[in-house]
């Protein structure tokens, strides 16, 4: 049994044309919030090896599907980072991804979920891949250069295809051991709760060059929600909710899809104009001119 379905176009990060890549058509919203990302993904190995252990007794398939997801997320982390050093030369990788890596530890290898079961662990994998996929097509719409277009589009539907893997995991395990509803939606909601969590705002700090010199994830928080929240369209949040609600409710019903979305709109518009202000407030005074 194959749970990950192939890419229709197979792909590498070598294979765009960074040549033609024009800086002047990244804003800096934009590059920040890439070269966070860019760290995030970059830590694929590290997200695969937990995962393995934590399926560790689900036999081959489950380590097949997880080393070709791996593989996948790291050649995320290298489209991007090969992206992010065309469109923005000042962009020090090397130095960002060592100070990441030793800033914020990620979960344990000891075939232990977080999130309580495998089932749950599916659950919360199902959320982030569909929120990913959400992410990448909000960055896409977001940028006006050709090939910055073209990898995220790219990543767009390579997180599609790992939500599709997930979920039809999540379905071979609820089979054996049923998830409650209830379950379902204290796991999911719980992690799109964690989306300001250290894991991406330790990154979007270290990225940041107008940042403090002292890491605080609340304020960092503001800074990296007001550069991104103002891009997303209610498009895009029907879209996440398309593939949330069967996940949390069981449900593909088009009428609940758009309630849910709705309610994520208004949640997402509200802290974002709650971050923008609270960044605004943070920033240090300017000096005044006569």
């Amino acid at each position: 049994m194959s749970f990950l379905k192939p890419a229709a176009r197979p792909w590498r990060a070598t294979d765009f044309n960074y040549s033609r890549v024009m800086p002047r058509q990244f804003d800096a919203d934009l590059l920040y919030i890439l070269r966070a990302t860019a760290l995030v993904e970059s830590r694929a190995d590290q997200y695969g090896d937990y995962l393995r252990a934590v399926f560790a007794t689900r036999g081959a398939a489950w380590r097949e599907a997880i080393d070709r997801w791996n593989h996948e997320e790291a050649e995320h982390g290298r489209a991007l980072r090969r992206l992010c050093e065309t469109a923005d030369a000042p962009f020090a990788f090397d130095r960002h991804m060592g100070a990441y890596l030793n800033g914020v530890a990620y979960h344990a290898c000891d075939g232990r979920s977080v999130r309580g079961s495998i089932a749950g662990e599916l659950v919360a994998r199902c959320i982030v891949e569909a929120l990913a996929s959400t992410f990448y097509r909000v960055l896409r719409d977001s940028c006006h250069d050709e090939t910055g277009r073209a990898v995220l589009h790219t990543l767009a539907l390579d997180e599609a295809r790992h939500y599709g893997m997930f979920n039809a995991m999540l379905q071979a395990e609820t089979a054996q051991l049923p998830l409650s509803r209830w379950r379902r939606m204290r796991v999911g909601l719980g992690r799109m709760l964690e989306l300001s969590d250290d894991q991406i705002m330790f990154a979007a700090w270290l990225v940041d060059a107008d940042a403090p010199p002292r890491y605080r994830r609340s304020r960092t928080a503001r800074s990296y929600q007001a550069a991104l929240y103002r891009h997303y369209h209610f498009e895009h949040l029907h879209f996440a909710a398309r593939l949330i609600c069967p996940v949390l409710f069981g449900s593909r019903s088009r009428a609940l899809s758009r309630v849910f979305a709705a309610g994520l709109w208004l949640g997402l518009r509200l802290r974002g104009g709650l971050s923008r202000l609270g960044s605004l407030s943070s920033r240090p005074a300017q000096p005044q001119h006569c």
